[in-house]
């Protein structure tokens, strides 16, 4: 993947909800106020309504690194913005694009999701790179288990005016835990429909040739009430040595 992919690729996960973000009448006790992730912190602050107001990311040395202030109305996230911003736009109640402005309000990025059943089971990646217009950049297709777990992610980058296949990543298995924290730690949002019910257990991630080549084990201690306090994730690459990823999170 090169630099530009890898940006995009972060930029294209600051997704919102589908006919959410589901806003409580109140802020439950087991929303997450803070997320620790190898040396790095994230410190939320929710609105009178549940819904996050502010997601303030600190450096291991408690500088801010960024702060991500959340907009809304009528019950939909409408902005995000963190210098630059990304808007989301919506038909009825789901979520169909989000554009990714710079600081100077030029448009650089551009996903747009497509759905089956209520679930998304596409999302395409556009690129902008002022004066070309928008071109195709990746793809990813979405397969789920009756859970509503996803258990098949297919990339796709564009090359040569056509999607060229580059992996495949299996979620071979889940707990029966629900999942509190990925549409916090995967920056900022993810849509409803792409969030794990559960929280994953292994991964596998398969490469063109059908082979192996990463997997990902996941370990989880739970507190009083059932939701993870603590995660390890352990990465295999073949040929190299194994590396590791830890997190805690605070309610």
């Amino acid at each position: 993947m090169n630099p530009v992919q890898l940006v995009a690729g972060i930029l294209f996960f600051a997704v919102a909800c589908t006919k959410d973000p589901v806003i409580p009448s109140s802020i439950p006790a087991t929303a997450i106020s803070k997320l620790e992730k190898d040396g790095d912190s994230w410190e939320v602050s929710y609105n009178p309504d549940g819904s996050v107001q502010q997601l303030i990311r600190h450096m291991a040395d408690s500088s801010v690194m960024v702060r991500y202030d959340f907009v809304y109305a009528n019950g939909k996230l409408l902005e995000v913005n963190a210098g630059g911003k990304w808007k989301y736009y919506y038909t009825g109640d789901r979520l169909t694009q989000i554009e990714t402005l710079d600081n100077q309000g030029v448009l650089r990025y551009r996903s747009a999701f497509v759905y089956t059943k209520g679930k998304i089971t596409e999302r395409t990646n556009y690129y902008a790179n002022t004066p070309v217009p928008l071109r195709p950049l990746n793809l990813t297709r979405y397969t789920y288990n009756t859970d509503g777990n996803v258990v098949v992610k297919q990339h796709f980058d564009y090359v040569n005016a056509g999607w060229t296949q580059t992996e495949e990543v299996h979620t071979l298995a889940y707990d029966d835990r629900p999942n509190t924290y990925e549409h916090l730690e995967i920056f900022p949002y993810l849509p409803a429909s792409l969030l794990s019910v559960n929280n994953p257990l292994r991964e596998e991630y398969v490469g063109v040739d059908g082979r192996s080549y990463r997997s990902a084990v996941y370990e989880y201690h739970y507190n009083a009430v059932g939701k993870p306090a603590w995660r390890r994730v352990t990465y295999a690459y073949t040929g190299f040595p194994d590396t590791h990823s830890e997190a805690r999170f605070h309610y």
